[in-house]
């Protein structure tokens, strides 16, 4: 059988990248982990100006890892930050899922977005690159921007096929970005569970709103995501405090989303207007599935418009 060409390939590629939906998710390069083990590195982008210039989505976009283990997909790690890098990940097959935004008020708005199958090497970071809204595919035809989706799109191809890749445009400027070792020994687990490792406490991978965040909505979801599933049932009813600076203390409702491994608080009211909020996640409120408690808290601020 004769393989297609790559550039008849990425002709292929492209076309169909015009017709189906702008969110594309692709594979863009590798870096070495400095001896950390596999890993996958991910930046998403509201669109190609915005990649271009290195300048990331803002706001929450649930993000989600997960391993081949047979014919299952078990979930490794789960964001809601728009840059996060996962290491000390066994080479396998994985893919990356966006399947959800959060609204102004956090609630969950549906994407329809294609996972991506990425492949993880041996102390290899597997660079992964999501675009929300690509350029229009007339400019595109026209061939403003081509170059780079066009290189990006070669990549991905020639590394399904294992063959050398060429080199790729310069990347975005240097960012802060999160990086997490979860060390993870994936084993199929019952629905709703994931990785839980003895000996390795849960963490914080991100949370909702951003800090800093100027806040319009009167009533506003706090999410915190965690790095692994928890015991429902060892959730303290106060695990989440959220005090304003003028305001004080603020009534508010706390839940567990077992599906994200999401602690949420809600408030009971809506939200004093412009005050300045701090939000904190206490440590030993929350639980792992061996019992495991959070050892450090998570506080970040945000403010509400008036």
């Amino acid at each position: 059988m004769v393989r297609p060409r790559p550039v008849r390939a990425l002709a292929l590629v492209l076309s169909a990248l015009l017709l189906t939906s702008c969110f594309s998710t692709q594979a863009v390069g590798r870096r070495p982990s400095a001896g950390r083990g596999g890993g996958v590195a991910v930046q998403v982008f509201p669109d190609d100006e915005a990649r271009q210039a290195g300048l990331a989505l803002s706001g929450g976009i649930v993000g989600e890892l997960e391993r081949q283990e047979g014919s299952y997909w078990v979930p490794v790690f789960r964001s809601l930050d728009a840059r996060w890098t996962v290491l000390g990940l066994k080479p396998g097959t994985y893919r990356v899922r966006f399947p959800a935004r959060l609204d102004d008020s956090g609630n969950e708005v549906p994407l329809d977005a294609r996972p991506k199958i990425v492949r993880v090497r041996a102390d290899q970071v597997t660079e992964v690159e999501t675009v929300v809204e690509h350029v229009p595919p007339a400019l595109v035809a026209a061939g403003v921007a081509t170059a780079v989706v066009a290189a990006v799109l070669l990549w991905d191809w020639l590394d399904d096929h294992n063959l050398p890749t060429p080199p790729l445009p310069p990347p975005p400027p240097a960012v802060v970005e999160a990086v997490f070792q979860v060390a993870v020994e994936v084993a199929i687990a019952s629905e709703g569970h994931g990785p839980t490792i003895e000996g390795v406490p849960p963490f914080v991978t991100s949370h909702f709103p951003e800090d800093g965040d100027w806040v319009a909505a009167r009533r506003v979801r706090v999410t915190f995501a965690l790095s692994e599933p928890i015991d429902p049932k060892e959730i303290d009813p106060e695990a989440v405090i959220v005090e304003g600076e003028r305001s004080g203390l603020v009534p508010g409702r706390v839940s567990y989303d077992p599906s994200h491994w999401w602690i949420v608080w809600e408030p009971l009211d809506d939200l004093p207007r412009d005050d300045v909020f701090e939000a904190t996640l206490a440590p030993g409120s929350v639980e792992d599935l061996v019992g495991m408690e959070l050892e450090n808290p998570e506080t970040f601020h945000f403010r509400t418009t008036r």
